[in-house]
């Protein structure tokens, strides 16, 4: 395990944008309907955590980062690595524009640390089926190295009070994707095998990856709250049968100090 200097750091961007919207309750799923006129949530966080190198190896880092989350009464959202707007008026059903960014995905033999930065555009859609069960989608266009990747996100939550200052929350979600997003991360054209010693593969759509997640959130105060967790994933079809996956299990668990502002 070893603290990543800078430049591998970015290389696990996007691990560190999912553990981020993870330890911090995303904008995206809270009832901003029931904010009061002209108002303003702010959340600033210290999250420290051991995340996957890149999907498909088994290699670990830790890191140490800060992070942000806003959400306006208007509807309008902001957390790590996404923004969007909350269009609904009905706080049990969520829908709207969403907007994300960071690092794309790194190949599993990628070696170069550089910056590679993605945007991909799209929608969410959640519904709250009760005070403590919810469900939640989104749809996104423009992952992969030629821009033309879709990945659909699926997931639902259950969440559990443990006394008056204490909760768990456990999720539980999958990624089905195109073969555009497939094939840029887990796949080897003929031009790549020529320069490496591995043979040509095709990597087809599907389900890319099923993951859980566990959360246990302690109330330090009204304004100061801990959470830790751990989620882990499993790399599914042409992704875990990729010669570029030496290891279908990735897992990453982490802990967030959470002030609200």
């Amino acid at each position: 395990m070893t603290i990543p200097s800078p430049a591998r750091y970015r290389a696990s961007a996007a691990a560190i944008t999912l553990l981020a919207a993870i330890s911090v309750p995303a904008a995206a799923q809270s009832p901003t309907t029931q904010m009061p006129e002209g108002t303003t949530d702010i959340d600033l966080s210290l999250i420290a955590a051991l995340v996957p190198v890149s999907e498909g190896r088994s290699g670990m880092k830790a890191i140490v980062l800060p992070s942000i989350s806003a959400q306006w009464s208007n509807g309008v959202f902001a957390a790590p690595g996404e923004l969007g707007m909350q269009l609904s008026e009905d706080p049990m059903l969520k829908f709207g524009p969403l907007l994300t960014y960071g690092t794309r995905s790194r190949r599993a033999d990628d070696r170069n640390d550089k910056l590679r930065f993605g945007i991909e555009a799209g929608a969410f859609a959640g519904y709250q089926l009760a005070h403590n069960i919810g469900f939640r989608s989104s749809l996104l266009y423009g992952g992969g190295d030629d821009r033309k990747g879709v990945r659909l996100n699926l997931g639902g939550n259950y969440g559990l009070r443990l006394g008056t200052h204490q909760s768990l929350n456990a999720g539980v979600g999958m990624d089905v994707v195109n073969h555009a997003y497939m094939q840029s991360i887990f796949g080897i054209s003929p031009k790549q095998a020529a320069r490496g010693r591995r043979q040509a593969y095709q990597a087809r759509a599907g389900i890319k990856d099923i993951y859980l997640s566990l959360r246990w959130n302690v109330e330090l105060s009204t304004k100061y709250s801990l959470g830790s967790g751990v989620t882990v994933s499993r790399l599914m079809g042409s992704a875990a049968d990729s010669p570029l996956t030496d290891s279908p299990h990735n897992a990453a668990v982490f802990t967030a100090l959470t002030y609200h502002w």
